[in-house]
């Protein structure tokens, strides 16, 4: 993995979703970036001692010459519309990476256990959350709650 770098990296986790053009792979990339660094609500500072992270949409001067690398390895081709999309090389990089085919993860039995896997990852991440934060939010977290309970009794009915 790290010998792909983590450019590639995000490009393929991107990508695994199904084709972009440039513009909207760098706010893609902008996106998971902030979740990823923002996942507690709080601040993540630099190990360099270089102060707060603050997430940052790529530049095209990143983006560009990296997607035509990744072009010439033949991890992802250059559509004709101008998106650009993974190739089976790219699919399975990504696989190796995440660990399950795209196509796989959101499909039958696959489909259930990533979404309870969703599921359990998120209620780890509100476990960890402040209490006050979550206050303002308690109207949608009893839906949520009564969703669950309804479909845990679906469970037990013939």
């Amino acid at each position: 993995m790290s010998r792909l770098g983590p450019l590639r990296i995000w490009i393929l986790q991107v990508l695994d979703k199904g084709p972009k053009n440039g513009v909207e792979i760098m706010d893609a990339i902008h996106e998971l970036h902030e979740q990823v660094h923002h996942m507690r609500g709080e601040i993540v500072m630099h190990s360099l001692n270089r102060g707060p992270i603050t997430s940052r949409r790529p530049l095209p001067g990143s983006i560009y010459p990296m997607l035509k690398k990744m072009v010439k390895e033949e991890l992802i081709i250059k559509q004709e519309d101008g998106r650009y999309k993974l190739t089976e090389n790219g699919q399975k990089t990504i696989y190796n990476i995440i660990g399950t085919p795209h196509t796989d993860r959101y499909n039958g039995d696959n489909a259930i256990i990533n979404a309870i896997k969703e599921i359990d990852n998120y209620s780890s991440f509100l476990e960890d959350v402040k209490t006050e934060k979550l206050q303002a939010h308690e109207k949608q977290i009893n839906v949520l709650s009564e969703r669950l309970r309804k479909i845990k009794e679906s469970l037990y009915k013939e």
